[in-house]
């Protein structure tokens, strides 16, 4: 299996797998390194199907207590 990626795709990855696990945007921002977390959220944190699935399942259980 012939993967490529680089250093600043891992960055991206790193963010995004944190936040998907529940860590907070300004841990993951210090991590990074960055001085403000807009430029983490912003940049380097990307939508996952585990996160898109969880606000799905989130509302259902809203809707359904309603």
């Amino acid at each position: 299996m012939d993967i490529k990626f680089n250093y600043h795709s891992l960055r991206h990855t790193h963010a995004t797998m944190l936040i998907e696990r529940g860590m907070p945007i300004k841990t993951v921002q210090k991590r990074l390194g960055h001085s403000r977390s807009a430029i983490t959220e912003d940049r380097y944190v990307h939508l996952t199907q585990k996160m898109a699935r969880d606000a799905t399942d989130i509302f259902d259980s809203i809707a359904h207590e309603l």
